[in-house]
């Protein structure tokens, strides 16, 4: 009988409630950008294009956030299935669950204070 382990490494981050998930996003997508070896195209140009969706989404109006988050989507879910390494299939995980459970931290500055 064939008997085999593997090792994972895995993190638990806590946040109080008034850290911008957006943000925590963003950076999550920065650090995969400025880490990344460069050997793959969904790490080396998806987290920096999945940086420059956010700051759109953030800045942006009600329709152009819905849109680029359909497109943030598509591109974790690129960077998820086609990254050759951890790092890089790793750092949509964040993004994802931002999405999920705090959407509304992606509104725009504008739209938070009147809300």
């Amino acid at each position: 009988m064939k008997r085999s382990s593997r090792s994972a490494a895995c993190s638990v981050v806590v946040f109080d409630d008034s850290v911008d998930m957006a943000a925590q996003a963003r950076y999550a997508m920065e650090f995969c950008a400025i880490e990344s070896c460069g050997k793959c195209t969904p790490c080396r140009i998806g987290s920096v294009r999945g940086v420059e969706v956010i700051d759109r989404m953030v800045a942006g109006d009600a329709a152009e956030r819905e849109r680029n988050e359909i497109l943030l989507r598509d591109l974790c879910q690129t960077m998820l299935g086609g990254s050759l390494c951890a790092l890089g299939g790793m750092a949509p995980f964040p993004v994802l669950s931002a999405l999920d459970h705090f959407h509304e931290d992606f509104s725009g500055a504008t739209e938070k204070v009147t809300s």
